[in-house]
């Protein structure tokens, strides 16, 4: 009863919070601690629609892949979120991840990656990253229970605006992040990540990101998510505030 209850109302959040594309990817929330090997993934859904005095379809997917040997972890992610107002198209964005780690202890790592997102209804209408760190887990008693993850490492950024008399813009960008998770029984599972990537030749700009998830297990492969984001920009494209704060709920299928 319970469970069918979660689903119920995993399906009636996710037609109601809107979800938000961030300029900062978070990928550490589903990450395999250093010493797991094998083969994990997930694959969300969302689904929101309107029939009446005018008509609404949204449409939003994401597929996680995480392979992980004794020496090394790849990881993608790809994801597409889409939707239409009285069938004129209000979002299109699509996002491709691609990661490498390279395992030199139980603790230390290097890792590389290349990013690419755009949005057709955003004044940011390309960003492309490539870039690389070193990575450190803090391994603890019981790893499945909880685990401390940090980064620092540089990244080249590429980002095209539209439609605004921002200048499209090339930087360096440094990246500092620290992720926390947390099992607080065998059905719910707390994470946190932090994100701060100022700009190496200006230091007043600077992008930053703070993610809460809560994740609770309805059945063996399905889950439901509820997410609490601040994110920080001081050189938005449109003039927005600098700190935003936005929430959203995920189905997420695992595999």
């Amino acid at each position: 009863m319970l469970r069918l209850l979660l689903v119920r109302l995993s399906l009636i959040t996710c037609a109601c919070l809107a979800s938000v594309s961030h300029g900062i990817t978070n990928i550490e929330s589903t990450r395999l601690n250093n010493t797991e090997e094998g083969t994990t993934g997930n694959i969300s859904l969302s689904l929101d629609g309107r029939i009446g005095s005018s008509d609404k379809l949204a449409l939003g997917t994401a597929v996680q892949l995480i392979r992980a040997y004794r020496r090394d972890e790849w990881i993608a992610i790809i994801s597409r979120d889409y939707a239409e107002v009285d069938r004129e198209v209000n979002t299109d964005e699509s996002l491709v991840h691609l990661r490498y780690l390279t395992k030199h202890s139980r603790n230390w790592g290097h890792e590389v990656f290349v990013q690419y997102q755009e949005d057709r209804f955003s004044f940011l209408a390309r960003r492309t990253l490539l870039g690389g760190g070193l990575r450190y887990t803090l391994s603890s008693a019981a790893p499945l229970q909880q685990a401390n993850h940090m980064g620092l490492g540089v990244f080249h950024e590429e980002e095209d605006y539209v439609e605004t008399p921002s200048e499209d813009e090339t930087n360096i960008r440094l990246n500092l992040y620290w992720a926390y998770k947390n099992k607080l029984n065998e059905h719910v599972l707390y994470s946190s990540t932090l994100y701060f990537q100022p700009e190496l030749g200006r230091l007043s700009d600077q992008k930053g990101l703070w993610q809460n998830a809560l994740t609770i297990n309805v059945t063996s492969t399905i889950s439901l998510s509820l997410k609490w984001d601040m994110e920080h920009d001081t050189q938005t494209p449109d003039g927005a505030n600098d700190t935003q704060t936005s929430y959203n709920s995920v189905l997420i299928y695992h595999f």
